[in-house]
């Protein structure tokens, strides 16, 4: 009888010391997994959400940029043909089949360039074109205003209207140099658009409703 009390008493006492240890270890692993989760939560959520805006920057960027690779190429051609001078002046031509090129040099004395519609292959020229003195001094104003090239110049109107530039020329408006040209946006609207060619700032950007 006494025997049997002896480990009765023996089993309880076994089971009340272990049961603590038994929780702590629970609650210690319980503790481990919350933390672990709460460390990996945020980088991944970061993660996807800087890669996302990344991806939307990129994409618009090379849209913008796609959509004036050809007038670039055009005026690359012109000016590589010429041999030196500045683009005053760059337009599409027969119905987007081929570009014209006006390059300047800095007496003011006009060489025209036609490429293909890609801008890649000179077509025709350079050919000189017949200027007064007048022409020159404007041409020598022009290139003397003018801090913004044709790249420069398509890349504000671009940012002003997205689309693409399919004319863009040096030219005189209310007495100040700006830089001239027609942007075609995304809904094939044309938008003429004036910027000063000095300090880059927009100075009209109207709905062109010429037919």
């Amino acid at each position: 009888m006494n025997t049997t009390k002896r480990s009765t008493t023996i089993r309880r006492t076994t089971l009340l010391v272990g049961l603590p240890l038994v929780g702590a270890l629970a609650l210690a692993g319980c503790s481990n997994d919350d933390d672990d989760d709460d460390r990996a939560l945020p980088a991944s959520s970061s993660s996807s959400s800087a890669s996302s805006s990344t991806g939307a920057s990129s994409s618009a960027g090379g849209s913008t940029a796609a959509g004036n690779d050809a007038l670039e190429a055009a005026a690359k051609s012109a000016l590589d043909a010429v041999g030196s001078g500045s683009v005053i002046s760059i337009e599409q031509e027969a119905g987007a089949t081929s570009w014209e090129v006006l390059v300047a040099g800095s007496d003011g004395a006009e060489q025209e360039v036609h490429t293909d519609a890609a801008g890649t292959s000179v077509t025709s020229g350079p050919t000189t074109k017949s200027s007064d003195q007048d022409d020159l001094a404007e041409n020598t104003r022009f290139l003397g205003a003018a801090k913004l090239g044709h790249t420069e110049a398509a890349k504000v109107m671009t940012d002003a209207v997205a689309g693409t530039v399919t004319e863009l020329g040096l030219d005189d408006h209310a007495g100040a140099v700006v830089w001239e040209g027609n942007v075609v946006d995304t809904a094939n609207t044309k938008h003429s658009v004036r910027i000063d060619a000095g300090s880059g700032d927009v100075v009209t950007n109207e709905v062109d409703t010429d037919d």
